[in-house]
């Protein structure tokens, strides 16, 4: 289903082959099935590091007033190189000593651990998905 979002995002698949091919997803019963939906789709094989234009030395460090923009802008504390990341994605706060991660209205969505977020509490070790890219805290 991911790659499926992604080829879709990216502009490879159109609405209609989309959305037949989920609903194929949705009822495989097994692995099998699943193994043409997107054998016409590229292999997203991006190291971590080649996803930023600009990686400080620490992100806590260029914490203004305990706050880092996520995004494709280069005025982001974290700048991504990937189309599928909104310029101005999503947003860390520190709120009363705890990190929150907060979507600012992107097009391909937040997710923490694998749901998706308006807004959530992170931690060390959570997975962030923005758009295609994923880290780890």
């Amino acid at each position: 289903m991911r790659r499926l979002r992604r080829g879709y995002v990216a502009g490879r698949l159109d609405t209609e082959t989309f959305g037949r091919r989920i609903d194929v997803a949705l009822r495989a019963e097994h692995s099998g099935e699943l193994s043409g939906l997107t054998a016409d789709l590229p292999r997203l094989r991006v190291e971590p590091r080649r996803w930023f234009r600009r990686r400080p030395a620490s992100l806590l460090e260029t914490a203004a007033g305990g706050r880092l923009l996520l995004g494709r802008a280069p005025g982001c504390a974290l700048v991504f190189a990937d189309d599928t990341v909104s310029r101005r994605h999503a947003e860390l706060r520190l709120v009363e000593g705890r990190w929150m991660l907060r979507d600012l209205g992107s097009s391909n969505g937040t997710w923490v651990n694998g749901r998706r977020v308006m807004e959530a509490e992170v931690a060390p070790g959570d997975e962030l998905q923005l758009g295609g890219c994923a880290l780890r805290l």
